[in-house]
């Protein structure tokens, strides 16, 4: 009698098992690879230009969680490179960050797919260096400085994307998408200013489905 309970019991749980591998949503659909450029500056501080974009690189490496056809959420580890640029001299501010955003994403359900995303990110500093030159009395001289620790190590903000998915086999798609990120923590440390990361990017990538499309 035991062993025809536990053999039913086995049972109904591969059974469940089964049935819940079948299922379409919600699951772990996707996992995706994209990178491009990024265009940044810092605001809201005298000391940087607030025209001049610091052009910079992106990569990211993401994961999506789907509760329908059109509804997922994401979260990715990226690699980013902000900054901004002197106002008076030709020197550029470099901030690289390993970042994590989380977001919330809708897409349309025909080929090819539109989406919009938004959410948050957290943001940890690498390192940060100051490059270039400066011109004292006719002559000039060259500036390559590490800086990390004149930069507060944490940064967090909120972002938006959005772009376009092309199908290309049954479990690829080709991606391509802009986005824009605003910083809510100050940066550095400066009198009478509140410097924050901003940055515009765009990028392009492979996503592949490890769930059903």
């Amino acid at each position: 009698m035991n062993r025809k309970i536990t053999f039913t019991l086995i049972f109904l749980f591969l059974l469940a098992v089964a049935e819940s591998l079948a299922q379409k949503h919600p699951q772990l659909q996707y996992i995706s690879l994209e990178a491009g450029l990024n265009m940044s500056g810092i605001r809201s501080a005298g000391h940087y230009d607030n025209h001049a974009k610091n052009l910079g690189t992106r990569v990211s490496f993401s994961a999506g969680y789907s509760f329908c056809d059109f509804k997922s959420l994401g979260a990715s580890l990226s690699f980013d490179q902000k900054g901004a640029s002197d106002p008076i001299h030709r020197i550029v501010t470099n901030l690289n960050y390993l970042t994590i955003p989380v977001y919330f994403r809708l897409a349309t359900g025909k080929d090819p797919k539109l989406f919009i995303a938004a959410g948050g990110y957290f943001s940890n500093l690498i390192s940060a260096s100051r490059k270039g030159e400066v011109l004292v009395e006719g002559n000039t001289i060259p500036v390559n400085n590490r800086i990390t620790s004149e930069f507060n190590r944490f940064d967090a903000g909120v972002t938006a994307n959005g772009g376009m998915i092309l199908r290309l086999y049954d479990d690829f798609d080709f991606m391509i998408s802009a986005g824009i990120s605003s910083g809510l923590m100050r940066i550095e440390d400066i009198p009478e200013s509140r410097p924050k990361n901003y940055r515009l990017n765009i990028s392009a990538g492979y996503i592949y489905y490890i769930g059903f499309r």
